[in-house]
């Protein structure tokens, strides 16, 4: 299956760094002694991000069918702690990947080769994209408000950035890891205090939340490197 065969064919950063982040999440998993469904969600949605996100980085095909199972279960966490913004923010992200298989096979096969070349964003991109931003972040407070949401105006953030990243990264565009790291500093965030406070599954979303920055990181080396 080519599902596995591109995991395989990685080189050995990618391996070492998707079994770092999976014994990581593995291990918060024990020490969080949560064994409820929702914590078993919580260990799944780590190890599907993980794989997601080392495809990501090397622009691989596949990395949408383990999205759908990522966004999928984290959506199922993000409502059992009441975060109106991750809740829309993964929505989103599910609906998004169907689009995301389209286009990236669509480029795949125009280049002629086992991945997606990243692209460079005009000035002119850049402006409308930050625009946007500034309009989607005030309608998301609002509902956010309306619909008595936790830590509002940082979780406000997480559809704004990820509609942004997500659009950026369905076309090719190396810009969108910035919105992935301004992502996972905020999640980092909201995560320790949904640990804090004692919310399902939350020291494995923590934890999950400092690789994917780690992951990010490492994303925007490879996208941003000369060739």
């Amino acid at each position: 299956m080519s599902v596995l065969r591109e995991l395989i064919t990685l080189d050995r950063r990618e391996h070492l760094l998707a079994l770092f982040m999976i014994l990581s999440s593995a291990i918060a998993f024990i020490f969080q002694h949560d064994f409820s469904l929702i914590g078993w969600v919580g260990l799944v949605t780590s190890i599907a991000s993980v794989l997601n996100l080392i495809l990501v980085d090397r622009g691989r095909l596949t990395n949408f069918c383990w999205g759908l199972i990522s966004t999928g279960t984290w959506l199922v966490i993000a409502v059992h702690n009441n975060l109106i913004g991750d809740i829309s923010s993964q929505l989103f992200y599910f609906l998004s990947q169907f689009v995301g298989i389209a286009v990236w096979h669509r480029s795949i096969s125009i280049s002629h080769t086992d991945y997606v070349k990243p692209k460079k964003l005009s000035p002119q991109m850049m402006i409308l994209t930050i625009l946007m931003a500034i309009l989607l972040y005030s309608i998301n407070v609002y509902l956010a408000n309306f619909l008595h949401g936790k830590q509002i105006y940082l979780d406000a953030t997480l559809l704004v950035l990820g509609i942004i990243g997500q659009l950026l990264m369905t076309y090719g565009y190396r810009s969108q890891w910035a919105a992935w790291i301004m992502i996972n500093v905020i999640n980092v965030v909201i995560w320790s205090v949904q640990l804090k406070n004692g919310g399902p599954a939350a020291t494995s979303m923590l934890v999950l939340q400092v690789m994917m920055l780690i992951n990010s990181l490492y994303g925007t080396y490879l996208w941003f490197r000369p060739k």
